[in-house]
Parts: structure tokens; sequence; C-alpha cells
């Protein structure tokens, strides 16, 4: 999105610096094939809840992973948080050529965000024609940054002893990530749906082909779920966030033979958490429904049948069955490393089979990858067809 100066060869590092905390990862080529060649994830500790204690523990733990994980280098593709340091804004506008089209999306920008908008500081895309009345318009995403965010997030960069390759937003480094399986000419008519369901929020991405047409934040997270847990057992939030964990690695695949929870995970407890988080789980799905009703009528024929889950709450089945029930669509989770050796992750306690989430970062990471052709040819799992 706000490019930057490219320096060596070294493949620069991806950068997630989220609100549970920090991954990074690294990739390079292992025999002609992509493969992580240096991975980190650090988590804040619950006691560190103050702003500026928050950035003291990031810097510190960037620099220990950056010291003890392998990594080359000190180049990084990083994200800017949508709605905080990230505005986008939906415009339409009358079909016009490229410079005059970037004339048009800098007044509407100008009107439209609450902070005084920089040229290099604004990206925008067409995300696809649309009917207004009897007429035909091109439906624009506008995206811009203000001063103060990019100065931050530079400072806190700089501290971390970083230097700034890419700085982009979220939805895009997920998108990249699923984007390299749609190579085929059929794939330009694919509808994709990405439901990324972190800690803080929910993301949704939709695109035809390789083109993003529709990006949305949803309020509702990891938190409001534990929250929710916490309430219908009475217990404490950090309780609830461990008991979820549980459910969800007993309904791991892969889970150790004789493990009492993975011979079981249909047992009562399972059935309590699931009806706790149900009500907002179908707030999300409701919010979802809506994504994809105003793409389906601004974008004629934009119809998904499948919707791809990521996010540290993909792996929740909860989360999985009840959204399904409810978008009328199949929901499977993601696999953000597909192709991609990951056996160097061992290191840095991820070892859930589809990693989902790593999606953000795995996305920064590919930025400007050649990536080499998949030679296992299994593509079903991962394609986003409709």
């Amino acid at each position: 999105m706000f490019g930057m100066q490219r320096h060596g060869n070294a493949w620069p590092i991806g950068l997630d610096l989220g609100v549970e905390g920090v991954k990074m990862l690294q990739l390079g080529l292992a025999g002609g094939q992509l493969a992580v060649r240096a991975a980190g994830r650090w988590s804040y500790p619950n006691s560190v809840t103050e702003p500026e204690a928050r950035r003291e523990a990031a810097v510190a733990a960037v620099r220990d992973l950056r010291r003890q994980g392998g990594f080359r280098g000190r180049r990084v593709n990083s994200v800017l948080t949508c709605g905080q340091q990230v505005f986008i804004k939906n415009i339409r506008v009358n079909r016009m050529a490229p410079e005059e089209l970037a004339e048009a999306v800098r007044w509407e920008a100008e009107q439209r965000f609450p902070f005084p908008v920089h040229p290099e500081r604004l990206r925008y895309f067409i995300a696809g024609e649309v009917r207004v009345g009897t007429e035909t318009k091109d439906e624009v995403i506008v995206l811009a940054a203000p001063q103060e965010a990019l100065d931050e997030h530079m400072a806190l960069l700089e501290a971390m002893g970083l230097t700034p390759n890419h700085i982009e937003i979220a939805p895009i480094a997920l998108f990249r990530v699923y984007e390299r399986f749609l190579r085929r000419q059929a794939d330009e008519e694919v509808v994709s749906v990405l439901v990324d369901m972190g800690y803080s929020g929910t993301r949704v991405v939709v695109a035809r082909g390789r083109q993003i047409v529709f990006i949305k934040d949803i309020d509702v997270g990891g938190r409001n779920l534990n929250q929710a847990v916490a309430k219908e057992l009475n217990i404490g939030e950090e309780e609830a966030r461990d008991l979820r964990l549980r459910t969800m690695r007993a309904a791991t695949p892969g889970a150790r033979e004789g493990d009492a929870a993975a011979e079981s995970p249909r047992d009562a407890m399972s059935w309590t958490v699931r009806d706790a988080v149900r009500k907002e789980v179908e707030a999300t799905a409701k919010e979802i429904s809506l994504c994809l009703r105003y793409c389906s009528v601004s974008f004629r024929g934009l119809h998904p049948d499948k919707a791809i889950l990521t996010g540290g709450e993909a792996h929740d089945p909860a989360v999985q069955e009840l959204l399904g029930e409810h978008l009328n669509v199949a929901c499977q989770t993601g696999y953000p490393l597909r192709g991609i050796d990951t056996e160097a992750m061992a290191a840095s306690g991820d070892r859930r089979e589809s990693l989902t989430e790593w999606s953000v970062c795995a996305g920064l990471a590919l930025r400007d990858v050649n990536v080499p052709q998949e030679r296992t040819g299994r593509h079903g799992r991962d394609r986003l067809s409709a």
C-alpha cells in the first residue's frame, strides 16, 4: 500500500503487530520450493495493559525474536490497522480516464475523511462496475492514513530496529495468501469470500478473480466470545479463554491419541461453550450476510457458495458450524501456508495443521515474491471457487 525503498537481497520479514501480540515470518527457497526460513510469535502478558507499557514490551519482544529466531536483515512488510490507523471508504464515480479518476478520488477523499489527506497517503482501486439507475459507474475503494498514524508506526519500527519495506492494510495481505491459488483462466470469475476472525474483530474480504471488490471490519471477535462464555459460566474471562482453547484443541485433527477430550469432542462442556457463543457468532453471521447481499446487488452475478475462515477463531468448531448454518454457504478452514515447507515453525510452537492465525503475516511475507507452482497439484482445499 504505502511503498518504501527496497534494500539488499534478503526477503523481507512479515510483521503482524496485533492486539494480542506479535507474529514474524520470513520465507525463502529450499530446493526450489517456498519454505519458512524463520518464524516467531509473542503474546502480551495479561498484566501489561497500559499503552506505553505494551509498546515497550512489544519493542523488546521483537528485538528478542530477531536475535533468537534466525531472521535475516531488518526489512519488514507490516500492516496498519483498519479503522484505527487506516480509513476505508467506497465511492461511486462516473467512468473516466485514469488521470481524471485520480483527481476525482482526491476530491472525494478530502470531503469524506476526517483528517487532511495527502496524495502520498492515499491509495485506491476500482472494485468493479455497478449500475445506478440507468447509468454505469465504477465503484472505487479508497484508503487513506493520517500522517500521525504513519509517523507513529514508523517510530515503532525504528525502535524495534527494523526498516520498513512496505506498509499496507491487513485485508490486502490476507487476500494475497489465497490469491496465489487463482492461476487458471477459469479463476477470473471465481468469487472469493474470506472471513478473518481474530481476537479484537472480524474482517471480511470479497473478491472476484484476483480483484478485491469489498472490505468490511466487524467489531466482533474472540474477545466477545470469551466474554460470552465467562458470563454464561460465571467465570473469569481468562478462564473462559482457556476453556475455549481446550475445546478447540479437542476438535483439532491430529489430537493426541488417548486424549480424553479428543475422544469425545462433543461432551457437555463443548455444547455449553457452543451455546454461550451462539449469540455473538449469529450477530457476526448477520453482518457478513449483509456484506454478501450488498455485493450481490452491486456486482451482478456475484454469488459465492463457500467462505474461507481464517484467524485464531477459525479453529473453533462452534464458530465454523454456526457461521455455516446462518450464512447458507459452506464454511471451510483456510490453509495460508499450503505449499510452503513449515518445518521451521515447530520452534515457534505452532503445530496445528491449518495455522490460520498466520494468514496476515504470511501475506506480508509473500509480498513481491515469485511463488513457485505448487508441485503437489492439490488445489481443491484452497481454491476459492464459487
